[in-house]
């Protein structure tokens, strides 16, 4: 869904397990180990952050642990006393017989795993003595009632879906309730009091009254490059039930049974995946929702193309799928021949089939509504398509968008309410793509989710959030995701973020916050005005210039810091998600290689300001061989084709800033030593013009301000005679010409791969002195000087994948750099 940018529901329970007594020792009821796949994800019994309401009576034991308890997403109704309730050895898990297994399960094993040996009782009469907990809603339990009275709280019979209650008294014994409105809010109870236990038998007293106020929480693997691993979806899953997130939609841009070979099934062990991510998706209560991109190709009045729709379809539903999806995104706005003889319009077109699928297929299997995202799924004003569009579809189905553009830095209440009138639709909700990084596959976004204003629930089903290419990067915004879907009034994005980057790192101190020095290189959003650039390694470098200008150069402060950047792909390898050190570990090397390029030039600038000009050029000469390594290719990436390949991609990393020191301090040096060898070629003064459209900012003087951290960048991809060009001060007799391109010189990227220098002393009549032959940098030397003002490099060729263009500098010179 992303191309502006630059071509670089309800729960489905398991079905329970027969008992075979009316009183079991451990747990049963099917699904993977909840406390195996949190191990597989590498996270532990971590707590969250609530707030805390006044305090009611008649809870539990009294302590003096005074620990405040701490719950995420903040609940709706959070009430403490000074009390606390503490488990004995043994507990009583009084259930019915159709209590929801998953639940069932997750709190035996909670049990199990603070060291309190649970007794599982399928219905008859609660024991009088001893730890009791009533598991389950009021319908499926015969014990929850009675136990309601004996807690002192309402049921959660008027609470919405996936809503639930928690609270405890003293009756002989601790007597704990938690009971959903529903099963999976029976199952969201159990998370609660996770969060609460903490690891240990006894916790603060509560009575928890809680309700989502976004019906639809999860993401979209809707990103073009490389789907997710199947363990990485699957250990999604287990993230995604902890923090109450119900919904996952399946549809990676590169599955190309999805797309291209939409009309295919699925056979052999891409079927059993696709059995194993449904199976493990219901024991943690995520609605897992196919979702078929046909619009390349298909004939929406076709009988047949219905037919290969629901036989995809169908195919997933025996495995168990109740959650169907139409993706009509990023496909052709004309109709085909057999559709523009039938149809009026696109949306006319769209909308029969959807209704289609909705009554003849969803509707025939009691299914949960079909979801869409419509072909115009941006924007909030209205259009003929989205008035056809949203008029004409089945009141039911789930209609997504994006916000005011593909990507949305803000989302407002204004907004959505004219998108809600716009598509003439009651089920809006929020595609949003964020921290999505298929634009942009260098980098990674790491800062917190901000800009969703705290009363959108008014006004939408929920959202969905688009992750990055690396599953377990993503964990940290899709907690925000949690914890703003939840709960939007109380969400506090720092706050969330910090509690996510803790839960990742794991309790070692020192982990996390080598966690967040890494976290800060990532912090800039480039959808977003102002986001922020690095913003604590970029205060230590200004308050390093702010002394170094006073002649102190010691920088204690950022020499912290850059040693620390230096080992984080040691200091993390410990960190509790092993997933996200895999995911990230190219950024956390290239930081390094970063780091010590700078702790070289530090060395450079404190022998300056001692006047030490040789210890200056010595560690001047150190730079390049980090530089070079930090231009690496280390990042896999596919594209189209489906074809995975290792090391395509330099890993950005630091926001620019990391350049923009080194460019300075080599300012420093070429004052004290302007012939200094590792000193970088400078051309000569002049004004930069192309033929080719400019990417957002990034302007075509870029490449003649001498500043390698900045950069120009096109729009478009190059056609035949496309030219950059520099236009001299003067005439000068030139011998060298220097074109850096792409993320760096070591590494090709989105450059021009078919070109030729050219030299002109008018700008009309051309000589050519070299080529652009694929690589990162173009140069020409020339044996003799050659008198011009103008330089050129001029397309000859297509790119080969379409790559759009970057140049860092365009250098024209008298004199070759040394060698």
């Amino acid at each position: 869904m992303n191309r502006s940018t630059p071509t670089s529901a309800s729960a489905t329970p398991s079905t329970p397990a027969p008992a075979t007594s009316n009183v079991t020792p451990g747990s049963d009821g099917r699904g993977l180990s909840a406390l195996s796949r949190r191990a597989a994800l590498g996270l532990g019994l971590a707590a969250g952050g609530a707030m805390a309401l006044p305090a009611a009576g008649a809870l539990a034991d009294r302590g003096a642990s005074g620990r405040t308890p701490v719950v995420r997403p903040t609940p709706q109704g959070l009430e403490t006393s000074d009390r606390e309730v503490v488990l004995g050895r043994a507990a009583t898990v009084l259930v019915g017989e159709d209590t929801d297994p998953v639940a069932r399960k997750a709190l035996t094993e909670l049990l199990e795993s603070v060291g309190c040996t649970p007794e599982v009782q399928v219905g008859g009469e609660a024991p009088t003595s001893g730890t009791r907990i009533h598991l389950g809603t009021p319908e499926d339990n015969p014990t929850l009632v009675a136990a309601l009275g004996t807690v002192g709280v309402d049921g959660p019979e008027d609470l919405a879906a996936d809503g639930y209650v928690l609270a405890a008294a003293r009756d002989h014994g601790a007597v704990m309730v938690l009971s959903g409105h529903d099963a999976r809010g029976t199952f969201y109870a159990v998370q609660t009091l996770r969060q609460l236990l903490a690891g240990s038998t006894r916790f603060p007293a509560v009575q928890v009254r809680d309700e989502p106020l976004m019906e639809i929480r999860g993401a979209i693997e809707g990103f073009y490059g490389i789907p997710w691993s199947h363990q990485s979806r699957l250990d999604h899953f287990v993230f995604y039930g902890d923090h109450k997130l119900n919904t996952y939609i399946y549809t990676p841009k590169d599955d190309l049974l999805l797309r291209s070979k939409w009309r295919e099934l699925y056979a052999g062990d891409e079927l059993e995946k696709l059995a194993e991510l449904v199976e493990t998706a219901n024991a943690h209560h995520v609605s897992f929702t196919f979702a078929l991109s046909p619009g390349n190709d298909i004939v929406y009045g076709s009988d047949e193309d219905f037919e290969a729709t629901v036989t995809k379809f169908e195919q997933l539903r025996e495995l168990g799928v109740t959650s169907f999806y139409i993706a009509l995104d990023d496909i052709p706005t004309e109709l085909g021949e057999e559709d523009a003889a039938q149809f009026s319009s696109l949306a006319e077109a769209q909308v029969h089939y959807l209704n289609r699928v909705q009554t003849d297929y969803v509707e025939a299997h009691d299914l949960a509504p079909l979801q869409t995202v419509p072909t115009h799924y941006a924007g909030s004003g209205p259009s003929e398509y989205k008035t056809d569009f949203g008029e004409g579809a089945h009141p039911e189905i789930r209609i997504q968008w994006t916000g005011e553009g593909v990507f949305s830095p803000s989302i407002t209440e204004k907004s959505v309410v004219t998108a809600v009138a716009s598509y003439h639709t009651e089920h809006l909700y929020i595609w949003d793509n964020f921290p999505v990084n298929d634009g942009r596959r260098d980098r990674l976004f790491l800062n917190p989710l901000e800009g969703r204003a705290p009363t959108l629930h008014k006004h939408l089903a929920g959202f969905t959030a688009n992750p990055m290419i690396e599953p377990y990067a993503s964990l940290i915004s899709l907690a925000n995701y949690a914890d703003y879907c939840w709960n939007p009034p109380a969400y506090d994005a720092e706050d969330s973020w910090e509690a996510a980057v803790d839960e990742l790192a794991g309790p070692a101190a020192s982990v996390r916050e080598d966690l967040r020095v890494f976290a800060d290189l990532n912090q800039n959003w480039p959808y977003r005005s102002g986001s922020p650039t690095a913003p604590a390694l970029s205060a230590d470098i200004e308050e390093f210039w702010t002394a170094y200008e006073s002649g102190d150069a010691e920088g204690e402060a950022l020499v912290g810091r850059l040693t620390a950047i230096t080992e984080l792909a040691t200091s993390l390898e410990s960190m509790a998600s092993a997933g996200f050190y895999e995911d990230t570990r190219p950024w956390m090397v290239a930081a390094g290689h970063w780091a010590e390029a700078l702790l070289a030039q530090h060395e450079m600038l404190l022998a300056i300001t001692e006047g030490r000009l040789e210890d200056a050029s010595a560690a001047a000469a150190g730079v390049a061989e980090h530089v070079a390594a930090a231009g690496a290719a280390t990042v896999p990436d596919q594209r189209g084709d489906g074809v995975y390949k290792e090391n395509q991609i330099v890993p950005s990393v630091g926001d620019g800033v990391f350049e923009g020191f080194i460019a300075r301090a080599w300012e420093e040096l070429r004052e004290v030593l302007p012939e200094d060898p590792s000193l970088p070629f400078r051309g000569l003064p002049g004004t930069a013009t192309t033929t080719l459209g400019t990417y957002q900012d990034y302007a075509i003087e870029r490449i003649v301000d001498g500043d390698l951290a900045t950069m120009f960048w096109s729009s478009r991809a190059p056609k035949v005679d496309d030219v950059v060009q520099v236009e001299l001060e003067e005439s000068h007799p030139v011998r060298f010409v220097q074109v850096q391109m792409a993320k760096s010189d070591s590494t090709p990227g989105d450059q021009v791969y078919e070109g030729v220098l050219e030299l002109s002393a008018d700008g009309e009549a051309w000589t050519e002195i070299g080529t652009a032959d694929g690589s990162a940098v173009a140069t020409a030397t020339l044996d003799e000087p050659f008198d011009a003002r103008f330089c050129r490099l001029r397309v000859t060729g297509k790119n080969p994948t379409g790559q759009w263009v970057q140049i860092r500098e365009f250098g024209v010179g008298e004199t070759p750099p040394a060698a």
